[in-house]
């Protein structure tokens, strides 16, 4: 569990024990398969989705998750280790059923899982830098989810009206 009373004092570094990097190496690489599965459902959502303007705010949330598998896989390889990459899954399993607010609905619920995990891993004792990566893709993660919250309103609008 972290400390913020030693976060509070010392406002950069770190002291006492923190997380091995072969410890880093086997926390960050459930969240890298968990990250590229949602970004398979993006891609999902995105083939799916007929809105133009709807899959161009899509498409630019998925460059973003793109980004963040990065940021913690070169996370997972600074600390020696080979970052879980996706290869056993295919576009093709990942399908949506439904309208654009079952689509929505449902990655907001993935992206919500998913900003919960980053939250549990942050409970940890993590190195510094890399609780700096996980405190960037964890924000990115919030802005997705409040991306996704402003189209879900806009569809679930369009549909009443």
């Amino acid at each position: 569990m972290s400390n913020p009373i030693k976060e509070a004092l010392l406002n950069r570094g770190w002291a006492g024990q923190t997380m091995s990097r072969s410890e880093t190496v086997e926390r960050l690489n459930p969240l890298i398969e968990q990250h590229i599965r949602l970004n398979h459902h993006y891609g999902a959502a995105i083939r799916h989705c007929d809105d133009e303007r709807v899959v161009d705010v899509l498409e630019r949330l998925q460059k973003t998750a793109r980004t963040d598998v990065g940021k913690l896989s070169e996370t997972v390889f600074s600390c020696g280790g080979t970052a879980y990459n996706g290869t056993d899954l295919s576009p093709e399993d990942f399908s949506v059923n439904g309208g654009l607010a079952d689509l929505f609905e449902e990655l907001h619920d993935l992206e919500t899982d998913f900003n919960a995990s980053l939250a549990d891993e942050l409970d940890l004792e993590h190195q510094m830098r890399t609780r700096g990566v996980l405190e960037a893709v964890k924000s990115n993660s919030q802005d997705r989810l409040n991306a996704l919250s402003a189209l879900q309103r806009r569809v679930e609008g369009a549909a009443a009206a």
